[in-house]
């Protein structure tokens, strides 16, 4: 393919499909590219790493539109053209589930540290399917080359607006005034109501404030503010915002959020509604939980917390976690102390045998391998510390 039509298949595949499209050079640098820009983990995907994609570049049919999934359901698609090789993506075809990221990072005796980073990597991925891609791939070198493109399909695995028209309508060039003031009144209850976790309200609060509109005081733009492509994420940025002054995790916000992104950009503008609205409900609950088990503690031993549920699995010392908090072991063992009658290393096994409690209820994994995931390579002693916390093994609690 000339250099010119290679450019625009990349650009046009882009802008499209909003993916990642590469063109593969003789010296595979693009690949070097692709794995430090893609790959989250090269145990989790090695058909993510250069070598591996290398090998499967080389053993590609010309014509052929190959897909590759790895153990979470991430895809990329290569394919030959003209002597020519491609990678697109990656990309999902559906949502994950916290259980689903767990599950394969236990099986793969990977760290539970890894589950949030995963899901933030997961969800800012767009949601796409290999037939879509293909078709438009198809109609895009159609369209360069004015022949007819159609590829076979293969799928490797185990390798291992709504548009409206404009309202003609005319409104008042001077606005109402008292109907802004309103508007902005009702802006501030809601995110009030974010940022206290009131979960009972915030469903109509926000249905007033992106209802309560009087099309004759605002110009079209305004009166779209809440029904417009762009209103996902300005409210998104009020919302994180809102969370964020309740003390609320900005990595847990960040994961909230991020989830609706990428479920919205499925959607229409009309379906946007919805999502939004969900993410509004799970951030207003996270931020009511947040409140109820932690609000009543001070910065410094919320960072503390926080810390300690993002690295379960890993080794937690007084000394990794007082340097990560800026303050020393021992000034840092008498304030978590004093603050929630509790010493590090005990509220450490509540936490890792409470994530334990989950595994146990909503899979069928070894005892021993959920005894890893939290944190405990010993399984004996994790038996142990979890009949000393809920006076029943394992065992038993998942029999109950």
């Amino acid at each position: 393919m000339k250099k010119a039509d290679v450019n625009l298949l990349l650009e046009l595949t882009q802008n499209i499909l909003s993916l990642s499209a590469i063109a593969i050079s003789n010296d595979s640098k693009e690949l070097s590219w692709f794995e430090k820009e893609f790959c989250f983990d090269k145990d989790l995907q090695p058909m993510f790493t250069t070598d591996a994609l290398h090998y499967l570049l080389n053993s590609a049919v010309p014509k052929t539109f190959y897909e590759v999934v790895d153990y979470f359901g991430v895809s990329i698609v290569f394919f030959e053209y003209a002597n020519q090789k491609f990678i697109v993506g990656p990309y999902v075809k559906s949502s994950l589930s916290e259980s689903q990221i767990e599950t394969v990072l236990i099986e793969h005796n990977a760290a539970a540290s890894k589950a949030l980073a995963l899901k933030l990597y997961y969800t800012k991925l767009p949601i796409l399917y290999a037939s879509q891609i293909q078709k438009t791939i198809e109609g895009i070198l159609k369209t360069i080359s004015i022949n007819e493109v159609e590829f076979e399909y293969r799928r490797l695995t185990g390798f291992i607006k709504t548009v409206t028209k404009n309202n003609q309508q005319t409104f008042g060039d001077i606005p109402n005034y008292s109907e802004i003031y309103k508007r902005y009144d009702n802006e501030k209850r809601f995110l009030l109501m974010i940022k206290n976790g009131d979960v009972e309200n915030i469903s109509t609060a926000f249905k007033e404030m992106s209802s309560n509109f009087n099309p004759h005081s605002y110009n079209s733009d305004i009166q779209n503010y809440y029904a417009s492509a762009s209103s996902f994420a300005i409210i998104r940025s009020l919302a994180r915002k809102a969370a964020e002054q309740s003390g609320l995790s900005v990595i847990t916000i960040d994961s909230i959020t991020q989830k609706y992104v990428q479920l919205a950009s499925t959607g229409s503008v009309d379906s946007q509604q919805q999502f939004i609205l969900e993410m509004i409900l799970e951030l207003t609950k996270a931020v009511r939980n947040h409140r109820i088990s932690y609000g009543q503690y001070s910065s410094t031993i919320q960072k503390v917390i926080e810390y300690i549920d993002l690295n379960l699995s890993e080794e937690l010392t007084l000394d990794a976690i007082s340097k990560h908090v800026g303050i020393s072991i021992s000034h840092l063992s008498m304030l978590f102390k004093k603050e929630t009658g509790e010493t590090i290393s005990y509220f450490i096994a509540k936490q890792r045998c409470k994530k334990a409690t989950s595994l146990l209820k909503e899979t069928e994994l070894p005892i021993q391998e959920i005894s890893s995931f939290v944190g405990y390579d010993d399984n004996n002693y994790f038996v142990k510390v979890f009949k000393k916390i809920y006076n029943m093994t394992p065992s038993i609690y998942r029999k109950g």
